[in-house]
């Protein structure tokens, strides 16, 4: 069973993506509908490359993968993505909850 981590207040990530360090990974903490929040892995899962922003998408330099911005869905294959990881808004704090994904 995977434990709850702490991000942080949620007033500190008023612009996203934001990074963040969620038990020793790297992840971008990013927008999911009006309110709420998720996260995307900052490791390209093809490469294991340190996934950056740039331009309005993210973006890993060792095999010039690209990722959309909101959902971490690879731009040039299809059926790749960015981990993913649920986060919970409670009373204005951020938590990751369960697994990557």
């Amino acid at each position: 069973m995977s434990e709850d981590h702490l991000i942080g207040p949620a007033d500190e990530y008023a612009k996203l993506p934001a990074e963040v360090e969620v038990d020793g990974t790297p992840y971008w903490l990013v927008r999911k509908g009006e309110k709420g929040y998720g996260l995307l892995m900052a490791i390209c899962p093809h490469a294991g490359g340190d996934v950056r922003k740039i331009d309005g998408m993210f973006f890993c330099p060792l095999h010039f993968w690209t990722f959309d911005e909101n959902d971490g869905s690879c731009l040039n294959m299809a059926d790749e993505r960015l981990m993913r990881r649920n986060v919970e808004n409670r009373n204005g704090v951020l938590y990751a909850i369960g697994s990557p994904y």
